[in-house]
């Protein structure tokens, strides 16, 4: 199974295209800062390999409106300049598509940036032990994939090595048992987080409303959203809390894709603070070592200036009004 190939700036392997912006991103030498440039004004450009479906060969497009065409060039002009059947009876003999072999790359146009791409996994060598401890310690397989920087197709090949199909079958289906196991207790846990959090503020003497649900104009439509917990400031103010636990919130969210849920988030917790509210965001991990609570607090006194706080996950996307 073929990888991307070493870096030409300091020769490390480098196994796919995440596992580069990561490499890039850890060496702040001036070589690896150009190559970094390189790397990102590529990206810029929409590239993408394909392979002609009549002829077998492989073309290269750089407009995303042609991502589906299934036909190169020369065969296109082929098709234009003969009758249907003429063309139907034309045949070629095929290479063989040798993107297969390059997964980590599917169809994206190759990149210049790594100087040899015919760097192979071995039985033995250091990734193959690397993949097998993962299956007999039961990790996830994105985990894995993620942490030795390759894709699915080249775990499972060396998995499916190492254990035989049915093998490695087993132990993965093994694992997505337990992964299920342990994602309903999650859902169980985060479903009392709401509830737990709203009582530790009763505790602190806060007027509490939880679930209340607003019409809140989004997008230039009218919905209806959810605010956790409210807690009223005074006679006029109210701050809204959001308690996000992990599976349906977030990175984590396995519900709904993850970036469609914090988008969804976002646009509802920017429309509460538009219409006048204190906004606070908080994850599960915040609220469970008791960053939430110690953060609620200090917020209390500075609202009491009459400020306004929005405040998202992360706390660079904190602003005061």
């Amino acid at each position: 199974m073929k990888f991307l190939g070493p870096c030409e700036v300091c020769g490390k392997t480098v196994r796919n295209y995440r596992s580069l912006a990561g490499h890039l991103r850890h060496n702040t030498d001036p070589a690896h800062q150009d190559l970094k440039a390189r790397w990102k004004a590529w990206k810029a450009e929409y590239r993408a390999t394909l392979r002609c479906r009549k002829c077998g060969g492989l073309f290269e497009i750089t407009d995303k409106a042609l991502r589906n065409r299934k036909r190169c060039p020369r065969c296109e002009e082929l098709r234009q300049s003969m009758s249907k059947k003429e063309y139907e009876k034309l045949t070629f003999d095929k290479p063989a598509d040798p993107r297969r072999f390059n997964a980590d790359v599917g169809s994206k146009a190759g990149w210049d940036g790594l100087d040899d791409r015919e760097v192979t996994w071995t039985k033995g060598d250091d990734l193959y032990r690397a993949v097998v401890e993962s299956l007999e310690g039961g990790e996830r397989v994105n985990d894995a994939k993620h942490r030795l920087g390759i894709s699915y197709k080249v775990f499972r090949a060396i998995g499916e090595d190492a254990f035989g199909k049915e093998g490695y079958r087993e132990r993965t289906h093994r694992r997505k048992a337990e992964a299920i196991r342990q994602t309903v207790m999650r859902s169980q846990t985060s479903n009392d987080l709401e509830d737990n959090f709203a009582e530790e503020l009763r505790l602190l003497g806060l007027p509490v409303e939880q679930t209340a649900w607003h019409t809140l104009e989004i997008g230039g439509e009218r919905v209806k959203r959810e605010a956790d917990i409210k807690v009223a400031l005074d006679d006029t103010r109210k701050a809204v809390v959001f308690c996000d636990g992990e599976v349906f919130h977030g990175p984590g969210c396995i519900y709904v894709e993850p970036e469609v849920k914090m988008t969804e988030d976002r646009q509802t917790a920017l429309a509460f603070f538009e219409l006048g509210y204190t906004v606070l965001r908080y994850s599960e991990s915040e609220i469970h070592d008791g960053r939430a609570l110690a953060h609620l607090q200090e917020t209390m006194t500075r609202l009491a200036s009459c400020q306004r706080v929005y405040r998202n996950w992360a706390p660079e996307e904190e602003q005061v009004a």
